[in-house]
């Protein structure tokens, strides 16, 4: 997608991270102005990692420990309950979790956390304070710090960012939504398998998880894809986003799993659903429709709980198009 044709909308932005391309570079360490600032959006994040997260988290001490932390993003998650939970010194599970991530323990927390409320901050009304709080910081000061250090600017000046750079839904995005209907889903339990990197590896992921569930004896016959959309692509770096690929579990049929298979949950909440049907990169779309045009015009904000993909067909079939229902998290 060219610019010209989306203009300054997030949709042009999640075609630019569709492609794994990580748009302008990351801006001096301070507040960005003038038409700088208004470009620069949706596009801030901190100074590359030395190393990336691994493509496919294998290890199962780690895929606990990332479920615990997004279980719960606005609970205390410090190392040393992180540590003793999966039964390891504090000293131990910081070095071992800095190799397989590439990151710190710390940092992922602070990273993931930061780019929940920046998403939150500027994709919706919530205020700043309540973004604070949602993201595990009982101080604002505090908060603002860690903000401005990840991003180079205020969370105030970034929401005046987002006022300014206002997005232009297009035709198509009027057209998803105009079918979309807020629903109540309760807490479905999954088998999944981690994965990271711009979303156009999606459909590798799905071809590398069904190997998986075969590989470990499971049946793709008359099972239900899920897909789990944990980050916001204008926050998050491509190499970075987070994406879940899971079955619902029947309990009953499947065995004793190891990773990098686990399981876990739909997270319970207030959800708008809308259909989809065609080319994946209609999923980013559909998600950028609901947040530009049927939250503002539903007085809806963001929720809590990661955007779901609910598939009617099996993903990993390579047909290029998918049929599923996307349910992105909202406001009761």
């Amino acid at each position: 997608m060219e610019d010209a044709a989306a203009g300054s909308s997030l949709s042009s932005l999640f075609a630019r991270r569709m492609n794994g391309a990580s748009g302008l570079a990351a801006p001096s360490r301070g507040a960005p102005s003038g038409a700088s600032a208004a470009s620069a959006l949706t596009e801030i994040w901190t100074d590359p990692l030395p190393l990336a997260p691994p493509a496919r988290v294998e290890t199962g001490f780690v895929l606990s420990t990332l479920d615990w932390i997004e279980s719960d993003t606005g609970a205390p998650r410090t190392i040393e309950a992180a540590a003793e939970r999966v039964g390891m010194s504090p000293f131990h599970f910081h070095r071992r979790f800095a190799e397989l991530m590439g990151e710190t323990y710390g940092a992922y927390v602070r990273r993931t956390r930061l780019a929940h409320a920046a998403a939150l901050i500027c994709r919706s009304s919530t205020s700043i304070i309540e973004a604070s709080l949602r993201s595990g910081y009982g101080s604002q000061a505090a908060f603002t710090r860690a903000f401005s250090r990840q991003f180079a600017v205020a969370p105030n000046r970034l929401r005046a960012m987002a006022l300014a750079q206002t997005p232009h839904p297009q035709r198509l995005h009027v057209d998803l939504v105009e079918a979309a209907a807020p629903v109540r889903l309760g807490a479905v339990p999954l088998i999944g398998m981690r994965f990271h990197g711009p979303l156009t590896q999606v459909p590798a992921h799905w071809q590398h998880f069904a190997s998986a569930l075969m590989a470990a004896g499971l049946p793709l016959e008359a099972v239900t894809a899920v897909g789990i959309l944990h980050d916001d692509p204008g926050f998050t770096a491509p190499g970075q986003i987070r994406y879940d690929c899971t079955i619902v579990d029947t309990h009953s049929t499947f065995p004793t799993l190891r990773a990098p298979l686990r399981r876990l949950n739909v997270r319970a909440g207030s959800f708008v659903r809308l259909d989809v049907e065609g080319a994946y990169t209609l999923i980013p779309e559909a998600v950028f429709g609901v947040c530009a045009v049927w939250m503002p015009r539903h007085r809806r904000a963001l929720g809590e709980a990661p955007a779901y993909e609910m598939y009617r067909t099996p993903p990993w079939l390579r047909t290029g198009s998918v049929r599923a229902s996307v349910l992105v998290p909202c406001s009761p």
